[in-house]
């Protein structure tokens, strides 16, 4: 396994700069984390999830940046689903706490509101007030939150405004018509790193991973077992819908545990053997 390689090569402490990969544009929360896990590092904006992953893919870019699960929202879809396709690596993990704001240019009252943009991650953050609007306002999703303030700054329309990070009215020259729109004060949104190479670094105690299993009675209770025999505390379990199949469905399993741990190894190959599909995503420090 490529984790056995690894472990030879072992990096003495992760970096702190390089060039990274942010979907969306300066103010999105992706830039943020960012930032904290690279303080020195470049950020290169791209316009999708696929654009970042082919940056770090194809080498343009070291690492890169994307959210991947909020507490109260759930997962990302698409970014588990280019794990899944494409190869590149987890190698590290950040919290990042989500403050919402609702914002406008300058001169827009609530009366005036016509429109709300935003990504559909924080609309649905925000879905318990966003419900509480008038019928008449239109909610319309953006490709990021940061790009939603900048449209609204930028447009010409009347009413419109934007739900973004508190730094984007200060960017973009807007003003807070509402400073706590989400519905829970507790909102955290995990990001990862992505790596072309499945470094693991020191103190790295969190391995995820993507299973597919035998269709049959008692398959995933095995591999369960597995994790239970050695004490392994599971951190994520979500089943996803395998596309083309009739009701199959892939596994993102996320457990508290060290490669560096021979039993921990032994049983990640005993799951490779059983399973019809097994992706190692990495093995990492979460922040």
């Amino acid at each position: 396994m490529a984790i056995e390689m690894k472990l030879l090569d072992n990096p003495e402490a992760f970096p702190v700069s390089g060039r990274i990969a942010c979907q969306g544009i300066k103010g999105a929360y992706s830039y943020f984390a960012a930032q904290k896990m690279f303080p020195q590092g470049k950020e290169i904006f791209f316009k999708t999830f696929d654009a970042v992953f082919e940056a770090v893919k194809s080498g343009m870019c070291d690492y890169g940046v994307v959210p991947i699960e909020n507490n109260s929202y759930g997962s990302v879809k698409a970014v588990y689903g280019l794990l899944e396709r494409e190869h590149v690596y987890i190698i590290r993990s950040e919290r990042l706490l989500i403050c919402h704001q609702l914002m406008a240019r300058p001169g827009t009252e609530m009366k005036d509101l016509t429109a709300v943009y935003s990504h559909e991650q924080a609309l649905g953050q925000c879905s318990g007030y966003i419900k509480g609007l008038s019928d008449n306002v239109r909610v319309i999703p953006s490709l990021n939150t940061a790009v939603a303030a900048r449209y609204v700054a930028e447009s010409k329309e009347a009413g419109e405004a934007a739900i973004a990070s508190p730094e984007c009215a200060a960017l973009y020259g807007l003003v807070p018509l509402n400073k706590h729109v989400q519905d829970s004060d507790n909102n955290y949104t995990r990001f990862v790193c992505l790596s072309r190479e499945p470094l693991i670094y020191p103190g790295a105690n969190r391995i995820s991973l993507i299973l597919s299993i035998a269709h049959k009675p008692g398959s995933l209770y095995g591999i369960l077992g597995k994790f239970a025999d050695l004490g392994i505390n599971m951190l994520k379990l979500e089943s996803s819908p395998i596309v083309g199949r009739d009701f199959e469905f892939n596994f993102y399993i996320d457990i508290e545990a060290q490669a560096a741990n021979e039993k921990v190894r032994k049983m990640l190959e005993e799951i490779q053997v059983s399973c019809p599909e097994f992706i190692f995503l990495g093995n990492y420090t979460e922040t």
